[in-house]
């Protein structure tokens, strides 16, 4: 092992080290000539002729001895790629203007496919912080099961080795107890204890829940995240039995989970016990999601006819109107599909797009290298006649190719680092998500490694044409038209149409999802958007509900008094935000839609002051005014969907509505018909939706403030948060955020598309543009005597430049006719992200084809110029 070691020390320092080691053998060479000069001398030669046989003997100066030295030392190939090398950096600072393209093209190239092939990979394959997810499945009708339905599964759970029920709250929050100040708002899941086993994860510290923490009355306790103890508690070591305010109740801490954990996402920070009671309205209430863990091994077959078996127990056990029948649609969805799987698409055809972009830059550079080559035609000849073969050309080529591919790694590396960051922080991911990402170590690896494969791509074409080529000594033959330009001419031909192809692939893409984004904000929301302020307040849980409502009242007047706001509205859910709170309801002289047939629609609460907040408006009848009091006739808005289903034909106005969402049925009034606005989504269906005043069903815990102003949203909202902690500084003020901002999130998915994909496309055009230039530049170059003879035979400078042009554009059109086919066929996989538009869309088909083919006329007008500016006489002295 050790003289592996050292021998394996003693050829690298040969090779990295050369001069010492030259230095060394010079001096062993001497000492060896010294002794061959006194050996002779003893043999009684004289001193000259001592050393001129010497001399002699060891080949004049040692220059033949050192070499076979060095090449027994098994050195020699290093030292060959290293003298490869230092040409090539060498040609790199000769050619600057070439180097930074090349290194720039691949590079970018490089850097996109790296960071989204890193985001690909802590998004889609990456574990979650689970054991053996691939175990664990949630159940179909997400927020939507009920308590009773709950315990009626635990008996019967099948192949599930184990259940649980979860929801999602918030509350205000302060770490001690002893406060009176600082609260802030904890998102917190309220769970069954058996999530944990469920999920295969104990707390860190602490027992965690028992099975007694779900009894009605239990004391309260809660579990923290690993993130929760250190940041707000210090790391406290012995956090567990400390208390803490959750809700104006203290909350005794039993656990602390692992650090990494997360669930459902990274901005739930706590978990509490859910207490189901049979003796409350709740229990029969829908808003639990249902997670349960199989054993290993399980067939997803049997996984599949046991969640069919669940819903017809359910079907036997439960009666269902339509609109909420689990006994539908029954199935089963693993966990990092639940959690994560939205964005699985999105990445894909990123995924697919950047590819594309990976191969223009490459053949890009192919041809920058190939035309490179062609030109250095006299410096191959020259070096063929000094001895070296066509490997050894090619070798030279290659170290070109790597040392450019190399650089470009470099850069892709940094593109990667910084590309990753930009791409989790817009891609549509779980609030907090996004915090539990990294890029990883393997990055500079995995662009070194792209690039090693790119600078074998890019070295095929120069090398064919050097092994195939046979260079004789006239170097006009080396210039001729048969000499090189015939078969570069072709490979140039068939990179620009693959580049073109794909570019137009990727900015077809572009211009639908440009399309798309259009089409969807031309869609009236039914509100406006525009200076309205929104704000998550949470009040104390120890206050009486009436205190509550107060203080929720107060609050209205407090922020209608600020300088440049026009109107204040509270309601229990955001549009295109907060999705959820929906019941089944009862139209009166409507008995087809009794029993199972009953529709549901959302229950969204309004203060007098909302609609105007929010620019809604009511079409027929009147909105909720400051007179729908406790102890009034309750009364009802609903929406105009909602109204031309109920009444066909007839007016809303003064008809009934029956609900029990709140556990008692109330008969409402409908008073008003409010214009259709987007409720859950930007692009779905409009639900049915009923706007019941908050002084009749007033809100418990906390509501959504709705601000609209005149003034900067940086204006606004510290000042109503001011006014929120002056009204009671226990009250936690959260999810702060323009309207707008929740618009453009409810957009998400298409714009960030847009955003990626138009980048791409950009790209794409520009690298296709370089292409289309390189070409035709290496082709003006190669026929400059063609020119000149035309010139000189009467052709105009005009017929030059357009002959010029029109040769190059061919291979522009072929790829583009190629690009669009490609299109074409990929209209399935693009009709999924795709609104109001075809994946046939001519206006986007011809836009995307009409940029690349304008960038592709510039690109090539320019050496057209230089070519219809070539003097006859100049050119035909130059040959």
């Amino acid at each position: 092992m050790w003289r592996l070691l050292s021998d394996l020390t003693f050829r690298l320092r040969a090779v990295f080290r050369r001069g010492d080691a030259d230095r060394d053998l010079g001096d062993e060479l001497a000492h060896h000539r010294a002794m061959e000069v006194a050996h002779l001398r003893a043999a009684g030669a004289s001193a000259d002729a001592a050393e001129r046989a010497a001399a002699r003997r060891m080949g004049g100066d040692g220059a033949r001895q050192r070499e076979t030295a060095r090449g027994g030392w098994g050195v020699q190939v290093l030292d060959d790629l290293l003298a490869d090398v230092r040409y090539a950096l060498r040609q790199m600072r000769r050619h600057p203007g070439f180097t930074a393209i090349a290194v720039l093209t691949v590079g970018l190239g490089i850097g996109a496919t790296v960071a989204l092939s890193s985001v690909a990979n802590a998004v889609i394959l990456r574990a979650l912080p689970y054991a053996n997810e691939d175990h664990i499945h949630v159940f179909w009708r997400d927020y939507d099961w009920r308590g009773d339905e709950y315990d009626f599964l635990r008996e019967r759970k099948g192949v599930f080795s184990d259940l649980a029920a979860f929801s999602t709250s918030d509350d205000a929050y302060i770490a001690d107890p002893r406060a009176t100040t600082g609260a802030q708002d904890l998102r917190f899941v309220v769970t069954t204890p058996s999530l944990f086993d469920v999920l295969g994860v104990r707390p860190a510290l602490g027992p965690g829940f028992t099975a007694d923490d779900d009894r009605p009355h239990a004391p309260p306790v809660i579990v923290i995240s690993h993130g929760m103890w250190q940041d707000d508690l210090g790391g406290d070591p012995n956090v567990i039995g400390r208390r803490i305010l959750l809700g104006g109740a203290p909350v005794t801490i039993v656990g602390v989970m692992p650090s990494g954990f997360y669930f459902p996402t990274p901005d739930y920070r706590a978990w509490r016990p859910l207490q189901l009671d049979p003796a409350s309205p709740q229990y029969t209430n829908g808003y639990l999601v249902l997670v349960g863990r199989t054993p290993a091994g399980l067939p997803a077959a049997r996984l599949n006819a046991d969640a069919q078996r669940i819903a017809r127990d359910l079907g036997m056990r439960f009666r269902y109107p339509v609109a909420w029948d689990k006994t539908k649609d029954a199935h089963v969805v693993p966990v990092h599909t639940y959690l994560l799987g939205s964005v699985r698409g999105p990445i894909l055809l990123l995924l697919v797009a950047v590819a594309l972009l990976l191969v223009i830059a490459s053949a890009n550079t192919a041809a920058l290298v190939l035309a490179r080559t062609s030109d250095r035609g006299q410096e191959m000849v020259v070096r063929t006649a000094m001895g070296a073969g066509g490997w050894r050309l090619v070798r030279q080529v290659g170290a070109e190719s790597l040392v450019l591919s190399l650089a470009a790694a470099c850069l892709g590396a940094g593109v990667a680092e910084w590309g990753f960051r930009l791409l989790v922080a817009r891609l549509p991911l779980g609030a907090g998500v996004a915090g539990t990402l990294a890029p990883g170590l393997a990055v500079p690896g995995v662009a070194f490694a792209l690039a090693l494969a790119i600078a074998c791509a890019i070295a095929i074409a120069p090398a064919r044409g050097l092994l195939r080529r046979r260079f004789d000594s006239s170097l006009a033959r080396e210039r001729s038209e048969a000499g090189l330009r015939r078969g570069a001419r072709r490979v140039h031909t068939a990179i620009v149409a693959v580049q073109v192809t794909f570019a137009i692939m990727l900015a077809a893409g572009a211009a639908l999802l440009i399309r798309t984004v259009d089409r969807i904000r031309a869609l009236d929301p039914g509100f406006d958007a525009r200076g309205v302020a929104t704000f998550g307040v949470v009040t104390r849980g120890d206050l009486p509900p009436e205190a509550g409502v107060q203080y929720l009242r107060d609050l209205v007047v407090r922020v209608a008094a600020l300088p440049a706001v026009t109107a204040v509205g509270i309601t229990n859910r955001l549009p295109v935000r907060d999705g959820g709170f929906q019941g089944v309801v009862t139209i009166e002289g409507r008995p087809d839609l009794d029993g199972a047939a009953r529709p549901s629609a959302l229950y969204r609460l309004a203060s007098p002051g909302y609609f105007a907040a929010m620019g809604m408006h009511v079409v027929e009848g009147r909105g909720i005014d400051s007179t729908d009091l406790a102890g009034t006739t309750p009364v009802t808005v609903v929406n105009e969907s909602f109204a031309r289903a109920m009444w066909p034909g007839q007016s809303a106005i003064g008809k009934h509505v029956t609900t029990g969402w709140t556990g008692t049925r109330i008969a409402r009034e409908v008073v008003g018909v409010a214009r259709e606005a987007r409720m859950t989504d930007m692009t779905g269906p409009v639900p049915f939706t009923m706007f019941v005043p908050a002084e009749q069903s007033p809100p418990r815990g906390g509501a959504v403030l709705v601000v609209r102003t005149t003034a900067p949203m940086a204006v606004v909202m510290p000042e109503v948060r001011n006014a929120a902690a002056a009204l009671d500084p226990l009250v936690a003020v959260s999810n702060i955020e323009s309207m707008e901002t929740v618009v453009t999130r409810a957009l998400a998915q298409p714009l960030r598309l847009r955003f990626f994909l138009g980048v791409f496309a950009t790209l794409a055009i520009v690298l296709s543009a370089v292409g289309v230039y390189g070409t035709v530049r290496y082709a003006v170059a190669r026929r400059r005597a063609e020119f000149g003879i035309q010139m000189a035979l009467g052709a105009s400078p005009g017929r030059v430049l357009a002959g010029v042009v029109r040769g190059a554009l061919a291979p522009v059109v072929l790829g583009a006719g190629f690009g669009l086919a490609g299109t074409l066929l990929m209209s399935r996989a693009l009709s999924g992200f795709l609104y109001g538009v075809a994946p046939s869309d001519l206006p986007s088909l011809v836009a995307a084809t009409g940029s690349l083919l304008a960038s592709a006329i510039v690109a090539a007008t320019v050496p057209a110029v230089q070519a219809s500016r070539t003097s006859p006489a100049a050119a035909l002295r130059a040959e």
